[in-house]
């Protein structure tokens, strides 16, 4: 038996700062899309627990690794001390420290495998309540389709919003700290933004396909990071030269994105190739289901 679970990156088209902290979390609304450049998790039956990571990056410490942190959520969850065992396998792609929620994603993809494996029959919301306990991002990544995350990131409003596009993921090799981008956060970047006018904007505007839909959207970590990381600057600029539709940084970054039409795509991408060999340069689809 063998199961297969994506774990698809997050880029937040927009991320805005809507209020003070509550319980040390800043109160945010996010348009979240999700992308084809995707971690694996594969798993299969076995006489013991086994996990395995496949990654170019960095080891994770044991205390970070969500993985292991939703097995144990999950165990608390069923009152049990222990699972039935399988061998786990992470094949990771997404760095750490980008923006892209890779680790997130992981949990919220552990969540639906297991759901299935051990026939927990739980429901999308029963998921997205124990993602929560895990991490902001997580229930967002539960679901992986297009959504308005806001609160701390853990409620989630699916979008009626199908279009799909050519996107270029832009990851300068530097790892972020959330927490170093959000300690920076001051009252000037709050914002006031109204959910229902925004999904309901996002919805009934979905035909536009050019930057005249886009420019409603801006991120406000991306001002914070700029400063501590001039070289995003850099990046966005070069992917408007190179005829981006629009872009932006993704979560508290340092990953970029671009969105592109197919005919200019490859040119950006090569032209970072190119330049920058050290990086990681991901041309991928957006909202792809």
């Amino acid at each position: 038996m063998k199961i297969i679970e994506e774990a698809k990156s997050k880029i937040n088209i927009s991320l805005n700062l809507t209020g003070k902290k509550e319980n040390n979390f800043h109160q945010l609304l996010s348009f979240i899309c999700f992308s084809n450049f995707s971690d694996q998790l594969i798993l299969t039956k076995s006489d013991f627990f086994d996990y395995e990571t496949h990654s170019p990056f960095q080891k994770i410490p044991r205390k970070d690794d969500l993985v292991l942190k939703t097995i144990d959520t999950i165990k608390k969850y069923l009152k049990i001390t222990d699972l039935p065992p399988f061998k786990l396998v992470l094949k990771k792609n997404i760095p750490l420290g980008s923006g892209l929620g890779g680790g997130s994603a992981d949990s919220a993809a552990l969540i639906r495998l297991l759901n299935n494996f051990l026939d927990l029959n739980l429901s999308t919301q029963d998921m997205i309540n124990l993602g929560a306990e895990i991490g902001s991002d997580v229930p967002a990544c539960i679901i992986s389709k297009p959504l308005i995350a806001h609160g701390r990131g853990e409620k989630i409003i699916e979008l009626n919003y199908k279009n799909t596009y050519d996107l270029l993921i832009i990851y300068p090799q530097i790892n972020i700290s959330t927490k170093e981008i959000f300690d920076s956060i001051n009252a000037r970047d709050f914002s006031d933004k109204n959910l229902v006018e925004i999904k309901d904007w996002i919805e009934s505007n979905s035909d536009i396909n050019s930057d005249d839909f886009y420019k409603k959207f801006s991120n406000d970590l991306q001002n914070i990071a700029v400063k501590k990381y001039p070289v995003i600057s850099d990046i966005l600029y070069t992917l408007n030269k190179k005829n981006a539709i629009f872009s932006a940084m993704t979560g508290s970054g340092s990953a970029c994105f671009g969105v592109f039409n197919q005919k200019e795509i490859d040119l950006a991408a090569n032209y970072f190739k190119k330049n920058f060999s050290d990086w990681i340069i991901k041309k991928t689809k957006l909202n792809d289901f």
